[in-house]
């Protein structure tokens, strides 16, 4: 079978498309003919230090999120058969066949396609640890999503309505992209290139800002982040893509009695990510097969087009998710 491969280059990592031995169904794992798997930003992210003049750094399979049949399934996987169709998020994604554990697998809701079932896993649980665990959001507040077209950000547009936000306020830097955004519950958008987009929310909230702010940005936007703060609310750190050093005024820090809150899966055990997933999944997954929460899908590559759907992802023209299929 055919998989990708992150392997260290002179420049940084680089993904290379493999012929590999078929993952076989041990123990607790089961085997899933991938039939989509989603692209994610922070894959790129990490590349510029896997670099190769540091021999301890070696290859490992890329991808995190996919869709897919089961077509095999080991002793210990109780509860699951050959045909069912599934999602999930595991090291090795982007690959033919993938061997998984089978408690990290989820039943894939009737009526979604494998590229929208694909476009779920990775910002849905990401989304869902940033709101639900890290910014405790309670019904009523006002809630601030940025960068809100990226996959992240579409679906914490949604799951910010779901929890009863009574306000979910995003940002972006494209105007062309705020009727799609205000389709999927934000408003009011507002576009940062506008540097009077802080004082709009605050003139907006009577002066009191959000509760919450889910940030993508990263250092760039910090200093406005913490003036669109209400009085104790909290600023969660999700993503640092536009650069991960700011500067800010300590005591608009502490006059706002704000918390900054950092997420990531990096530092986590497998327990803790495992959890998460789950605590996400048990919330949404009835709301996605009543329709009340959607995967934002923007477009899909075939699979041997990896390289191109990364760089459309790094165009920022999409709005959701961008997946790759097994089949054009």
């Amino acid at each position: 079978m055919r998989a990708y491969f992150v392997v260290p280059g002179k420049d940084g990592g680089i993904f290379e498309l493999r012929d590999t031995k078929p993952p076989e169904a041990q123990g607790p794992m089961v085997v899933v003919k991938v039939e989509a798997a989603g692209l994610n930003r922070g894959e790129l992210l990490t590349l510029g230090a896997f670099r190769s003049d540091n021999r301890d750094l070696k290859p490992y399979p890329a991808g995190i999120e996919f869709a897919g049949e089961i077509i095999d399934v080991g002793p210990d996987a109780t509860g699951w058969h050959v045909g069912e169709r599934v999602m999930g998020r595991f090291p090795g994604a982007y690959s033919e066949q993938l061997a998984v554990l089978s408690s990290m697998l989820y039943r894939i809701p009737d009526d979604l396609t494998w590229a929208e079932a694909a476009a779920i896993p990775n910002v849905f649980v990401t989304a869902h640890d940033a709101l639900a665990t890290a910014a405790k959001v309670r019904e009523g507040e006002r809630v601030l999503i940025t960068a809100s077209s990226s996959g992240v950000g579409t679906a914490a547009i949604q799951l910010a309505r779901f929890f009863g936000a009574s306000m979910v306020a995003a940002t972006t830097r494209t105007a062309t992209k705020a009727a799609r955004l205000r389709e999927l519950g934000a408003d009011p958008v507002f576009d940062t290139t506008d540097g009077t987009w802080v004082q709009q929310l605050l003139d907006l909230t009577d002066g009191e800002g959000v509760d919450v702010i889910i940030d993508q940005v990263g250092g760039p936007m910090l200093t406005d982040n913490v003036e669109a703060l209400a009085i104790q609310g909290r600023l969660v750190s999700v993503g640092r893509n536009g650069g991960g050093v700011g500067s800010v005024d300590l005591d608009r820090v502490a006059l706002k009695r704000a918390h900054v809150i950092g997420v990531t899966f990096r530092t986590r055990t497998p327990q803790e990510a495992f959890l998460a997933t789950e605590r996400c999944f048990e919330a949404c997954l009835p709301a996605f097969r009543d329709g009340h929460l959607r995967p934002v899908l923007d477009r899909t590559f075939p699979f041997d087009e990896l390289a191109e759907a990364q760089r459309y992802m790094l165009g920022d023209e999409q709005i959701g998710k961008i997946v790759l299929t097994a089949r054009p």
